[in-house]
């Protein structure tokens, strides 16, 4: 499949790095013989959520790993996946597999690696429930993160989404659009994560059938999308990276995306950004015209060029990114105050 081809680019946070925060974003993308994989997490940005940056990379790891396994499972797919109810219902163990793994794993490390003195100390002394809470063994919420990923074949594709961020399609005739649909239970800073007990049961799924083959699919975490104003905006920053990976390649176009990225955390969000896709170049290449035509229909509502002081100060207290279950309302509400 040498016309489809993934890319992954996750970039430190401005905030992160003032502030000498570990990166809590990661991600991945695969190239196969039969299919191309993207993924990107996004860890918790709470001091509370002491290992959210390996949480992040388990889940990237523990996706590439069970859509593998799912692909080499499932004979005939794209049979069965035309099928709405066998597609639901597989889908659904694929996404109960890589939780189960993504578990195993946190379990290991935990196993192999208590949290340690040092780890406990940057819990913020308010919120000192939540070291009783590990102590106790109700550890897993300290791996807390987000996931999506995507899988492209030559005859469907498919992903899912736990938590925020944005799942972006720019399809055959150039339209762009967010095949996902947005969580009710993610606003704000608050987001549903893959540590919470119903996790098996929060994942939101699109697909698409050969009629209907994407030429660019792009993931992207919450620092990402919180550096626009609005999702047409957003569309806006795909579109532009779409057209310089046609007119550049994609190895250059990665590159090109690698260099603004940080420019993108600083004068936007401030938080990490991870941007992960994959690109049918033909296909892509075939719609350029209408990908230029609609981003400079759209300039007019592009975001404003405003000079950004290089002092700027993010608001991390105010804006950490903390669970949406019941259990954490209380670091809601304090960062509220």
């Amino acid at each position: 499949m040498e016309k489809i081809i993934s890319f992954a680019q996750t970039i430190v946070g401005a905030s992160h790095l003032s502030k000498d925060i570990v990166c809590q974003d990661s991600s991945l993308s695969e190239d196969h013989e039969s299919y191309s994989f993207a993924a990107a997490a996004d860890g918790h940005g709470s001091p509370c959520y002491l290992r959210t940056e390996r949480g992040s990379r388990f889940a990237v790891e523990c996706a590439a790993e069970c859509v593998a396994e799912f692909l080499d499972s499932v004979g005939n797919a794209a049979e069965v996946l035309a099928d709405e109810r066998q597609r639901e219902e597989l889908f659904n163990q694929l996404w109960r597999s890589i939780i189960a793994r993504w578990h195993d794993k946190t379990e290991q490390d935990f196993k192999n690696e208590p949290f340690t003195e040092e780890e406990y100390s940057r819990i913020p002394e308010k919120f000192a429930s939540y070291i009783k809470r590990y102590e106790s063994g109700e550890y897993i919420g300290a791996y807390g993160t987000t996931l999506l990923f995507a899988v492209v074949t030559e005859d469907y594709a498919f992903g899912a989404q736990i938590g925020d961020g944005k799942c972006v399609v720019i399809d055959g005739d150039s339209n762009v659009c967010a095949p996902i649909p947005d969580d009710p239970r993610c606003y704000e800073n608050v987001t549903t994560s893959m540590c919470q007990d119903d996790a098996a049961l929060s994942a939101r799924f699109f697909y698409l059938p050969k009629g209907l083959m994407p030429a660019a699919v792009f993931l992207c975490t919450d620092g990402v999308e919180n550096s626009y104003w609005n999702e047409e905006q957003l569309f806006g920053f795909f579109r532009g990276l779409a057209l310089t990976i046609v007119e550049n390649g994609l190895e250059d176009g990665v590159t090109q995306l690698a260099e603004f990225l940080p420019a993108m955390t600083k004068k936007g969000s401030g938080d990490d950004v991870t941007c992960s896709g994959i690109i049918n170049m033909p296909k892509l290449g075939a719609c350029s015209d209408g990908i230029r035509e609609d981003l400079e229909a759209a300039a007019a509502a592009a975001m404003a060029e405003e000079a950004v002081p290089e002092n700027i100060e993010y608001a991390d207290e105010e804006s950490q990114q903390v669970i949406s279950d019941v259990e954490n309302e209380e670091l809601k509400i304090e960062n509220e105050e």
